[in-house]
């Protein structure tokens, strides 16, 4: 049995938890975002607590980055993911500080442009990931997926990744040359 919570206002009623659509503006924009609120079945008091404060403030975040055009947070959390790295190393690594990327996945908080644009280019391209990586000197703290060729059931050959660590991910020409199995020698003097 669940006990309900006491109005903290009237102190005789017990309260519900709500949620509905509400109209909000931002920048020129309109959009119905949801809002979290606790009412009072005895005084009629609808008021919101620390838990639905912070989600209507996320919710409104959310809908900010989506007038402003910048990434929402479950789309820096992917990026973040891609490259298999934790967010203290992603704030390491782009900036912001040192729980940055919690707030910005969280909604928390909107992400810079210029954040926006860097998290842009390293999804769009690996190398500038990597080339980022190298600048800030944290080649060792990553392990950077390469590409290994092998022969697939039909014949062809079929690129995979295997893990290595950011020193051995470089190409190296030898590992794809085979050496033919010594003959056997016939005859002769």
């Amino acid at each position: 049995m669940q006990v309900q919570e006491m109005c903290p206002l009237c102190g005789e009623g017990h309260v519900t938890s709500h949620c509905e659509e509400v109209e909000q503006s931002y920048a020129g924009h309109r959009s119905m975002v949801p809002m979290h609120f606790r009412s009072c079945d005895h005084c009629g008091s609808d008021f919101a607590g620390a838990e639905e404060s912070q989600l209507n403030k996320r919710a409104m975040v959310g809908f900010r980055k989506r007038v402003d055009e910048l990434l929402s947070g479950s789309q820096i959390r992917k990026i973040r993911e891609k490259y298999k790295i934790s967010q203290a190393q992603a704030a390491k690594l782009f900036g912001g500080g040192p729980v940055a990327f919690s707030k910005y996945e969280h909604d928390d908080v909107a992400q810079s442009a210029a954040m926006d644009n860097l998290l842009r280019l390293v999804e769009a391209n690996e190398s500038a990931f990597w080339t980022l990586v190298s600048q800030k000197g944290m080649r060792g703290e990553f392990v950077r997926t390469s590409t290994q060729a092998s022969r697939s059931s039909e014949g062809h050959y079929v690129v995979s990744p295997t893990e290595a660590s950011a020193k051995n991910a470089i190409y190296d020409p030898k590992a794809f040359r085979t050496i033919p199995a010594p003959r056997a020698k016939t005859g002769g003097v």
